[in-house]
């Protein structure tokens, strides 16, 4: 059972919090209003957690690609592709309900994997990891 709890203001606390501007910041809102509407916290903070781990894939892609030293680039390609697969399956399931108008702007937006798309996908799911450093922090704070 999540304790995720938004309050007022949420992404602008996540902004200050990490001293850095979100790159989807309305779509993020998008995702907190349906998690909020239908009571998916869970899948919410599965999200975010999933966000911050591709994140963190990422930047071992990135290191491994320069770096002969590291051997199990391909295990970490791979593990990446499936959680970025998870983190579009998230969205999916978090916006089911949106109209088909919005759900075709997120399917053009960061669905379709162009190299635009990968681009915004790679930039909210940096959003994701701040919004999770941010949830971190609170359920330390509530300790």
């Amino acid at each position: 059972m999540s304790l995720i709890s938004f309050q007022h203001n949420f992404l602008d606390s996540v902004e200050a919090y990490t001293e850095r501007k979100l790159h989807h910041k309305f779509f993020l809102q998008q995702l907190i209003d349906e998690t909020t509407k239908y009571k998916l916290y869970d899948m919410f903070e599965e999200l975010a957690f999933t966000g911050k781990y591709v994140n963190g894939l990422l930047r071992a892609v990135k290191i491994g690609q320069s770096n002969p030293d590291v051997t199990n680039l391909q295990m970490i390609k791979e593990d990446l592709m499936k959680n970025m697969e998870k983190v579009i399956s998230l969205i999916k399931e978090i916006t089911s309900n949106l109209a088909a108008e919005q759900m075709n702007e997120i399917k053009v937006k960061f669905i379709e994997l162009s190299r635009e798309q990968f681009t915004n996908l790679t930039q909210l799911i940096d959003d994701l990891d701040q919004v999770k450093k941010y949830l971190n922090h609170l359920k330390r704070a509530d300790n």
